[in-house]
């Protein structure tokens, strides 16, 4: 895809190509030209997607450019960059059917809201390889995976992809038809999902995606994409409070066994204070976080005393994250009703 940066002023010019450059949309290849004079000579040569143009240049501005624009080039996209002193420009260039405009200054959130729009006020364009149908089918199929994904609904999400892939068998498509057909439908996916969330997250599982060798591979990374997707909305939904906690909880399990892992280690690895840690943890869980850390490693330990019967009790101790052996063994005892050693006896 080619888009086309037209300014009289080269700072600008390279700043929208670095915005360009970073953003998620799609991959841009692009262009610069420092008046509309110059862009024309351009679009003559690459024919780019869409052209975004300063109203005021010198040799052209840029109303004159898009009249030519136009009347040569009609299906390209025209974005146009105006600051408050010349918003009245922007009616007359809607007048000749641009897409959209950019304030000055821009920022990468207004840029890449300006593109998914243009790219879903007509999805064909941009797909001009797929027939009618499947762009059709595509832009309902993308359409309704948005709404099942912002509505947490894994079986809606699941029953629209099984329709999807199942219209795409029946098109026969090679491997590699299917990756570009599954590039344009993320495309549209995604702008979506942007123009509800005004955001994007790093797109988790892409490169699974592209990396897929097998029809059903590809399904089934789109499935688990689609499934982060649903993760990362609840997420965002759920409680500041809560979330922290979900995470405390996360890492006590997988760390359990680290001795160094305490209050002060898991208000680091969330992001808090060591007393907002502890008080955020006992109004979720109704407990204070050090009873539960020590509760949950007892556990492991008495389950390991179950299932490793020749394994020395120090050593479990210490796998459950117990440095003090005579410790250990008092807190157990206490847990259980049975000291570590009359729990093995009783096996």
């Amino acid at each position: 895809m080619y888009i086309l940066i037209v300014d009289d002023e080269l700072v600008i010019r390279k700043g929208i190509r670095k915005l360009l450059e970073s953003s998620p949309v799609a991959s841009f290849q692009v262009l610069e030209a420092e008046n509309g004079e110059e862009a024309l000579a351009v679009i003559s040569h690459y024919k780019p997607d869409v052209v975004i143009t300063d109203i005021q240049m010198n040799v052209m501005d840029g109303l004159s450019l898009i009249e030519n624009i136009r009347s040569t080039h009609n299906e390209t996209g025209i974005i146009v960059l105006t600051g408050h002193a010349d918003f009245n420009y922007v009616q007359t260039a809607l007048r000749h059917q641009v897409q959209d405009y950019l304030l000055k200054p821009i920022t990468q959130d207004n840029l890449n809201e300006v593109l998914f729009k243009t790219l879903l006020k007509d999805p064909g364009r941009w797909t001009a390889k797929l027939d009618d149908l499947t762009i059709r089918l595509m832009t309902e199929a993308t359409q309704s995976l948005a709404k099942a994904v912002l509505g947490e609904n894994k079986k809606e999400t699941s029953s629209v992809l099984a329709e999807w892939f199942a219209y795409c068998t029946e098109r026969r498509y090679s491997l590699l038809e299917l990756k570009r057909v599954m590039a344009h439908f993320d495309l549209l996916f995604r702008s979506e999902l942007y123009m509800i969330l005004k955001e994007l997250t790093q797109e988790q599982g892409a490169e699974n995606k592209r990396n897929s060798h097998s029809f059903d591979q590809i399904q089934k990374d789109w499935e688990e994409h689609v499934e982060q997707w649903i993760h990362h909305i609840s997420m965002k939904r759920t409680p500041r409070n809560k979330r922290i906690v979900d995470e405390a909880l996360l890492l006590i399990e997988r760390s359990y066994s680290d001795k160094e892992l305490n209050l002060q280690a898991i208000a680091n690895h969330t992001g808090v204070s060591r007393a907002y840690m502890s008080k955020m943890f006992r109004d979720v869980m109704m407990q204070p976080i050090t009873q539960y850390l020590n509760d949950f490693r007892l556990e492991k330990a008495k389950e390991r005393l179950i299932s490793h019967p020749d394994e020395k009790i120090v050593a479990v101790a210490e796998q459950c994250g117990f440095s003090d052996y005579p410790y250990f063994s008092r807190v157990f005892k206490k847990r259980f009703g049975v000291s570590p050693n009359e729990l093995r006896e009783k096996i």
